[in-house]
């Protein structure tokens, strides 16, 4: 029984980890699409593509939307427009693998945020996982204080990691309080608009019938439909930050789909995803493992300041 009730809290999770696969497979899909439309426009396109599959696969969905969930949708849409609009302009100019890593900036900015706006303290592990996760994308990025060079990709890319922060956050929040999936049908809707007024008004150009961009639309729109699913779905059952933490792996999976294509993935890229990797498995450790932790660090202060600990 207890197994099975593991078992159970695991299925959030791993569909969160799926998402992650697709998610960083996005970058590559992305780039891929851009050779027959500009980025919003394309944006626009694959989320009209997940809307249908959304409708079609979950009717309910679309049916008695109040207007917390239509509300909710619309703000959260307005957060992925900028956030994928920024990734889909970095990815003109920059590698798939470096803009996925500097996306990932996002996952030590959820739990600041957290606590910043609505004031919840993430726990022990989670802060340590973010810590990890943060080094790890600053080896993979190839950043550092003493040599910090950002180009406009990098700026974009950052910018986009940001705005997801806020996506998670605010759709952590919303998810408790409303039907999750009617907040993801409104925010796909509302994203697919969005993303198409922006790019007529900046003067994208058309898209190029080609029976490539039909197949990256219809396959990545399938795959966008499943990963908001998952995110709505799952977030209502997963705290943000722990959410947070195993889209981490998003950039190491963006970086394999990179290196699969012929990208760059030197030893850097392979010691930043073992941490980021690291990271999200104490992120993810039960939480009874994060009591032991403060008792640990409890412990070792008591010891410290009486003097227990001197010879």
């Amino acid at each position: 029984m207890q197994a099975l009730r593991i078992s159970r809290l695991a299925v959030p999770e791993l569909a969160l980890l799926v998402a992650s696969v697709l998610w960083g497979a996005s970058f590559l899909a992305t780039k891929i699409g851009m050779e027959y439309t500009g980025p919003l426009g394309f944006v626009a396109l694959r989320y009209l593509m997940a809307t249908v599959v959304f409708a079609l696969v979950l009717p309910r969905a679309t049916r008695g939307i109040n207007w917390t969930e239509l509300i909710a949708g619309i703000v959260v849409a307005a957060t992925a427009c900028i956030a994928y609009g920024a990734q889909a302009y970095a990815l003109q100019t920059t590698d798939t693998a470096r803009v996925a890593f500097l996306s990932a900036l996002y996952v030590p900015l959820v739990p600041v945020l957290q606590l910043l706006l609505l004031r919840q303290q993430a726990s022990l592990g989670i802060w340590m996982g973010v810590v990890l996760a943060c080094i790890g994308v600053t080896i993979m990025s190839g950043l550092s204080p003493v040599d910090l060079t950002l180009d406009h990709g990098d700026a974009l890319s950052i910018i986009g990691a940001v705005a997801i922060a806020f996506e998670v956050v605010i759709l952590g929040y919303f998810v408790r309080r409303a039907d999750p999936l009617r907040i993801a049908f409104v925010m796909m809707a509302a994203t697919t608009v969005l993303c198409a007024i922006f790019s007529v008004s900046t003067h994208e150009p058309v898209p190029v019938a080609s029976p490539t961009l039909l197949m990256v639309v219809v396959v990545y729109g399938i795959a966008t439909a499943y990963i908001q699913f998952a995110m709505s779905w799952a977030q209502a059952r997963v705290d943000s930050s722990r959410a947070a933490m195993i889209y981490a792996l998003e950039p190491v999976f963006g970086g394999l789909f990179g290196y699969a294509v012929g990208e760059v993935f030197d030893l850097s890229d392979v010691v930043g995803a073992l941490v980021i990797l690291a990271g999200v498995i104490i992120a993810s450790l039960p939480r009874h493992v994060d009591k032991v932790l403060r008792r640990c660090a409890s412990w070792k202060a008591f010891v410290l300041t009486s003097g227990l600990g001197e010879k």
